[in-house]
This record gives C-alpha cells, sequence and structure tokens, in this order.
C-alpha cells in the first residue's frame, strides 16, 4: 500500500499566506523524509481555501527540497493553460525533481477560477481534452506544432523535455463521476479519486475501472496493475488518543467544509453537515495509531483500493501537530500498511 501526503495550502482566518506556504513545504521535506511515496499538489486560485495559482510553482519549490518523494499534480487545470506553457513547465519540475513528477489532470470545477482567466466554463470539456492532447503529443515527439480548436503552435523544439520517458505518469483526477472514471479505464490511465464517494462507491469505482479496461481490450495483468495505482483522497490525523485526535481536527476542517464549493468538490452533499456526519461517513480517518491502522487495513479489504492521499493538514491545521501526526503515522501506522 502506498501512502502520500495532499497539500491544498488553505488560508483560514487565523494564518497568512506567507506561514502558510513555508509549513506545507516543511511538512512535504518532513513526509519526504519519513518514506512517504506522493505528495499530492493542488491547483486553485482567488479562494482562500488554496493558494496557488500556478501549481508549478508550488511543485518546482517542493521537488527542489526533497530527494525522493514524487510530486503529484492534484490536479493541473487544464483548461485554464497555455498547452506549451504548461508542457514546458511541468518538463522543468520533472527535471527539476530528477524524474519525480507524477502527471494528475482535470477539467476544473469551479466558474469563478474560468472567469478570472477569461475562460468560458461551457468550454472546460474541449479545452481539457485539447490541452491533453497537445501537452502529451509534444512530450511524446519533442517538437511543439500543435493545431487545434483553441490552440495553434508553430513547429519549434520543445525544451526542457520531460526526464522521465516518454512522458510521466498520467493520472486522472475525479470526484465520482462514473463518465470520467471510464475514460481513464479505456487509456489505461489510474485515477485519484476525492474522499466524497463511500467505500462501496469506491468499491464499485475500481470494479467500473477494472471492467471497463478489460473491454477496452487490454490484458489482465496490464488492468490489475493500472488498478493497484488508484489512489483516493482521505483526511487523516493521528494523536494519542482517539478522541483527541477528533476534538484536534475539528476547527479547521469545520472551517473548510462549511463553504459550499468545497463540499461539492470533494464530492460531498451540497447540504452543509456537520462534524460527527463526516465522522460516521468514514471519509475522516483520525484516531490513536492503532484506530487509524486498523481503519485503513479495513478499508484496503474492503474497498480494494491500495494507495491513499492523506490529508493532514486540511483547512490549515496547526503546523507542529500535522509534523507531529506525520511522524505518528509513519512510525506506528505505515510498517503495517507497506508489510
Amino acid at each position: 500500500m502506498r501512502i502520500g501526503t495532499f497539500h491544498l495550502m488553505s488560508t483560514p482566518p487565523w494564518s497568512n499566506p506567507h506561514d502558510v506556504i513555508a509549513q506545507h513545504i516543511d511538512q512535504v521535506v518532513e513526509a519526504d523524509r519519513l518514506g512517504f511515496d506522493t505528495a499530492w499538489v493542488a491547483e486553485h486560485n482567488v479562494r482562500d481555501y488554496a493558494l496557488g495559482g500556478s501549481i508549478t510553482v508550488t511543485m518546482a519549490a517542493m521537488a527542489q527540497a526533497t530527494k525522493r518523494i514524487r510530486i503529484g499534480t492534484a490536479v493541473a487545470r487544464l483548461p485554464l493553460h497555455h498547452p506549451l506553457h504548461l508542457a514546458e513547465d511541468l518538463a522543468f519540475v520533472d527535471n527539476v525533481s530528477r524524474g519525480r513528477l507524477d502527471f494528475g489532470i482535470g477539467k476544473g470545477y469551479d466558474d469563478l477560477e474560468f472567469a478570472s482567466y477569461g475562460v468560458p466554463f461551457e468550454e472546460r470539456f474541449e479545452r481539457w481534452e485539447e490541452a491533453y492532447e497537445a501537452i502529451t503529443q509534444m512530450w511524446r515527439t519533442g517538437r511543439t506544432e500543435y493545431k487545434g480548436h483553441f490552440n495553434e503552435v508553430p513547429d519549434a523544439p520543445l525544451f526542457p523535455l520531460p526526464q522521465q520517458k516518454p512522458m510521466p505518469p498520467t493520472y486522472v483526477m475525479v470526484v465520482k463521476s462514473e463518465e470520467s472514471i471510464k475514460w481513464a479505464a479505456e487509456r489505461l490511465y489510474p485515477f485519484v479519486i476525492g474522499q466524497g464517494p463511500t467505500w462501496d462507491e469506491v468499491r464499485d469505482r475500481l470494479k467500473l475501472f477494472v471492467d471497463t479496461a478489460s473491454d477496452a481490450g487490454f490484458s489482465d495483468e496490464e488492468v490489475q496493475h493500472a488498478a493497484s495505482r488508484c489512489w483516493q483522497l482521505k483526511q487523516v490525523h493521528v494523536a494519542e488518543t482517539t478522541e483527541i485526535a477528533i476534538e484536534q481536527y475539528r476547527e479547521a476542517f469545520t472551517w473548510f467544509f462549511g463553504a459550499l464549493h468545497n463540499r461539492t468538490m470533494f464530492g460531498f452533499p451540497n447540504e452543509n453537515r456537520d462534524y460527527e456526519w463526516f465522522l460516521d461517513h468514514r471519509s475522516l480517518l483520525l484516531g490513536s495509531a492503532e484506530k487509524v491502522k486498523s481503519d485503513l487495513l479495513e478499508y484496503r479489504e474492503y474497498t480494494g483500493m491500495q494507495n491513499v492521499a492523506a490529508w493532514f493538514n486540511c483547512g490549515g491545521q496547526p503546523h507542529q501537530q500535522v509534523l507531529q501526526s506525520l511522524n505518528d503515522f509513519a512510525e506506528n501506522v505505515m510498517p503495517a500498511l507497506k508489510a
């Protein structure tokens, strides 16, 4: 089982951008030291729940500060970028990290973010597919030439090329859409799903992925390998006791999910729910090391999901609390998951 971290870089009323940026980089450095597999980094703008309108700036800083942890886009909002610019910048990150970039792709969902860049929201599907096609073509060929509906790029060499050949691994980010799962499976790209889907829904989405990929003609070995590389996002916090963990995580989590667009972004109901509802939903894995370990082993057995992106710092949790939780998890939970 692979365990990653997730970084949205929220700036709640009790914090500020300078501290948030520095703390998240410190947390990725600590995760790297402790043996976590991937740091998944989100991209948003014009919202206080997320810093970083250009994901490549954030990832380059994290890549330079770390040695072995992979750095994944969760997501690069393809419709909001010129494909040549994104192909160049992501290749730069792949070189800074010496081949540790994972390419997580998505359409974007927030009409305010689209409006802030002057991109019509209703064009996001077409722009997403065109940008994906252009970026991957540039990486594979080493040339920039591309002609699409929204973008036309003349022929020239692409500099730099990604260090991973022919391109970094691709992941499709989904909320809960079956169509997105099918799109990923038809191309044999693993998916990363938000924490809103229940354990039953995650199990069903994995089965849909396997069935669709098999129907597309991929071998059983190829399909099982791709399925074993799928991820789900989960809030995780480890403390001395379960009661302490629940109370420590409450304030920042409640602030974050008090916003409607945050609930819909991660696949939860539109209606505001209290903290205890999320605990009962089991999207939050909070508790003592023994409880979190037991929950994750049960989750893996029940759903078949092999990998979890652990959201230790949801909503702007206290920095020292996050570092302590990372260390407790690495020492007392992770060995059982890796065994």
